[in-house]
């Protein structure tokens, strides 16, 4: 029983940085697609604002058509002091959508899977709407600590939860607090809902799985050691706490809008 499409699996990708020793994989990025018409699309690639921030170029793993073979490509993201991927208006959203070259695709045969923006992902009214509330089981899939397969592209899965998913929580922090795992190598990931069969008689339900937002950053939680002798705080030890920020959906659907208008 598969939980999860394999086209979700298939479009997260490994964002990396070229150095003198090779390739550094610094985050997790996601393919999206907004179509235009029954025939077109624009491809996207979606992740945080920080993984792209001060690097001119980046690279990726694609997979080559009918064939295993994964294909580093470079992506600019920055050109003569230009900034080529997209932002949302409030600073305090950490998203980036970078347009990718349809054309470089198609010559180099290489496969697309991605998420279809307008099908394939709720908002978090959508959400509650549709059942999915605090304690809704979710994935994360990315590449924690930059873990991958050199064979394979297929992300880390990790299983987490809603720990509030409420208005006023989107409103305040434009985030959905998920109780998870998140670690460096994981900004950038997907949060996918996982499908329900049972539920509250009565109750909506959402038998589907979507994309419901982006992972960017963990709560850290703080420790002071103090001095037996001077009662005085002497280190501060912070320890991931367990919770992390993802923001929803819309906020990536309001960034694609201003590059590609829904039609």
């Amino acid at each position: 029983m598969s939980l999860i499409p394999k086209f979700y699996k298939d479009a997260v990708v490994s964002v990396g940085l070229k150095n003198a020793n090779g390739i550094s994989w610094i985050g997790t990025g996601f393919f999206v697609l907004r179509k235009i018409n029954e025939n077109e699309s624009v491809p996207l690639l979606v992740t945080n604002k920080h993984v792209l921030d001060g690097h001119d170029l980046i690279v990726i793993r694609m997979k080559e058509k009918d064939s295993d073979t994964l294909t580093v490509v470079e992506a600019i993201t920055k050109e003569k002091d230009v900034i080529l991927y997209y932002i949302h208006d409030n600073p305090n959203i950490d998203i980036a959508v970078l347009p990718l070259d349809a054309n470089v695709i198609m010559q180099n045969n290489l496969e697309f899977p991605a998420f279809d923006i307008d099908h394939n992902a709720m908002s978090s009214n959508e959400l509650r709407a549709s059942g999915v509330d605090d304690g809704s089981l979710v994935y994360m899939l990315g590449f924690t600590m930059g873990k991958i397969n050199h064979t394979s592209g297929d992300p880390i899965c990790r299983l987490g939860c809603i720990a509030r998913i409420n208005e006023a929580q989107i409103r305040e922090e434009q985030n959905i607090l998920i109780d998870i795992q998140n670690f460096p190598g994981n900004s950038g990931s997907p949060i996918i809902n996982k499908p329900e069969a049972l539920h509250i008689k009565g109750t909506p339900y959402l038998d589907r799985s979507v994309l419901v937002g982006i992972i960017h950053s963990y709560i850290p939680y703080e420790d002071n050691l103090i001095s037996a002798q001077t009662k005085r705080v002497v280190e501060i030890k912070t320890e991931n706490s367990g919770l992390a920020y993802a923001h929803p959906v819309e906020y990536i659907i309001e960034i694609i809008d201003k590059i590609v208008p829904k039609q």
